[in-house]
């Protein structure tokens, strides 16, 4: 007897907002029980005990996008107390706060304590590294995990949208993910074939997102008040106000033209001022410039990750406005998605022939409100509909076990970029990835054996001399060694016996 699928449970840690989706509806989080989501923010109440979600919200001073630690590769961020301030382990508060998702969506009946059943997004931009830890995290929060259960976020934004599109596509389209949240720029090139296959041909970020505008926001509304913060009694509580008004005006500035802000009598002597979209875009402008370059990367790394026809060169140097003319089809995700100059300059980029869509959930469903913000929680829950999702950054580990040696050394760890957005910046004709014996600690001589660890469940079929690349033979030298991957999948090997090449096949399964 074939067993029952186990229905799919998609859960968002988002930098900003923490949902929770089943294949039917996104679950209410909210403490008055009709809110989406939860906040993603922690705080100590006055006994020092750590407290999250709205609780946190009205701390004097709350720890906004504590999932950064991560992106930032941060250990402890500093917390405020009643009478100190003192280092915390970021890893604590996130547990604590993922813990309360899950005792929610436990209590509004899904089974997010199910092994097998839930998928978890995490920034496309994240290593193997941060990956595990979030995966760490998550496990002592009580959601039973394993590597594989990652989706990227930008990736799950395009399955939310491909879930609901029902307007005709040909067999084969090519579509491209701008996910804009709290604290990430995701953007993902995506080739999705008889909308069952979607295969991730590029991911690049940037660890600057919502958060960013809202300190460039805060920072103009510190010059238009013309006030000292750092000479006031409490210049902290006061930056923290200017934070909260800053992210309520970008909110208002997405339907108004201009909206007042009136601040407290406490620190800006219940100043009002009005706040315009013109200079919300001004102040805007540096971050969406950076934002078009990433596109750009984005899109020469998906031209050199399906080996198209051309130098390496050649793709590095053509003009971005050629590369955009491939793109049928730009998905907006995350809250940035609602700020209108988002889509304007992603229009003046792709011109009037790509479609600029929000990522909605399924228009057919009625018990889903239509929103960007949802799109990740909703195309994690849907993932498993769709036959095959391709990821960009292989899925395995590539490990070199020495004779007489414990331990493996890994020559590369799942999800780490192929390719670096410098190298992409500088046009290098040689963009890979690579280990040499320097950064090794090999031994001098002696032999070893390659094996590779599948973390989806995918076979890894390749080959290198002729030969399966697990089980492969290494003739060690301490010197010469050198291990390379290529972002199409080439395999290049260099040891005391010669020169060794081969191939990943079916590169884009892994």
């Amino acid at each position: 007897m074939a067993r029952s699928r186990v229905p799919t449970i998609g859960v968002d840690f988002g930098t900003s907002t923490t949902m929770v989706a089943t294949e039917s509806e996104v679950v209410s989080l909210g403490r008055d029980g009709r809110t989406r989501f939860m906040p993603s923010v922690v705080g100590h109440d006055a006994t020092g005990a750590v407290v999250v979600g709205e609780e946190a919200e009205l701390l004097d001073v709350p720890i906004f996008s504590i999932k950064r630690a991560i992106t930032a590769e941060r250990q402890f961020v500093r917390a405020d107390m009643v009478t100190h301030t003192k280092d915390v382990r970021a890893d604590t508060l996130m547990i604590a706060l993922l813990s309360e998702a899950v005792r929610r969506a436990t209590e509004a009946g899904v089974p997010v304590r199910s092994r097998g059943a839930v998928r978890l997004g995490c920034p496309a931009m994240w290593t193997g590294e941060q990956r595990r830890r979030l995966v760490k995290i998550a496990n002592r929060a009580g959601l039973p995990v394993k590597l594989d259960a990652l989706v990227d976020e930008p990736v799950a934004a395009g399955i939310a949208w491909l879930a609901g599109d029902t307007a005709p596509r040909p067999d084969q389209f090519r579509v491209l993910v701008f996910d804009m949240g709290g604290g990430t720029l995701d953007i993902a090139v995506l080739d999705v074939r008889d909308r069952r296959d979607v295969a991730v041909l590029a991911a690049i970020g940037l660890p600057q997102a919502g958060d960013t505008l809202d300190d460039a926001i805060a920072a103009d509304l510190e010059s238009m008040l013309d006030v000292r913060i750092d000479a006031l009694d409490n210049p902290e509580s006061a930056r923290a106000e200017l934070r909260r008004e800053a992210r309520r005006v970008k909110l208002e500035l997405s339907t108004e033209d201009e909206a007042p802000i009136t601040f407290s009598s406490l620190y800006f002597n219940s100043a009002e001022i009005w706040y315009t979209r013109e200079r919300l875009e001004a102040a805007f402008t540096r971050q969406m410039d950076e934002a078009m370059a990433a596109v750009g990367l984005a899109l020469r790394a998906a031209k050199l990750t399906e080996r198209s026809p051309g130098t390496i060169h050649s793709v590095a140097h053509a003009p971005i406005e050629k590369l955009a003319a491939g793109v049928d089809v730009v998905v907006l995700a995350g809250g940035m998605a609602h700020v209108p100059y988002v889509r304007t300059r992603l229009a003046e980029l792709f011109g009037p022939t790509t479609e600029i869509v929000h990522a909605y959930p399924a228009a057919d469903d009625r018990s889903l409100v239509r929103s960007p913000e949802l799109a990740i929680a909703v195309g994690l829950a849907q993932a498993d509909r769709f036959g095959r999702i391709n990821m960009y950054r292989p899925a395995l580990d590539i490990l070199l076990e020495c004779e007489g040696r414990a331990g493996a050394i890994t020559l590369y760890e799942a999800f780490t970029p192929l390719m670096d957005q410098g190298s992409l910046r500088r046009g290098s004709s040689d963009i890979r990835y690579v280990r040499t014996a320097r950064g090794l600690s090999l031994p001098r001589t002696g032999t070893g054996t390659i094996r590779v660890v599948s973390h989806n469940g995918s076979p890894v079929r390749s080959t290198l001399g002729g030969r399966s690349l697990d089980g492969f033979p290494v003739a060690l030298d301490a010197e010469k060694f050198e291990f390379s991957l290529y972002p199409y999948g080439r395999i290049r090997l260099v040891d005391a016996a010669g020169t060794h090449e081969g191939q990943f096949e079916d590169w884009h399964l892994i």
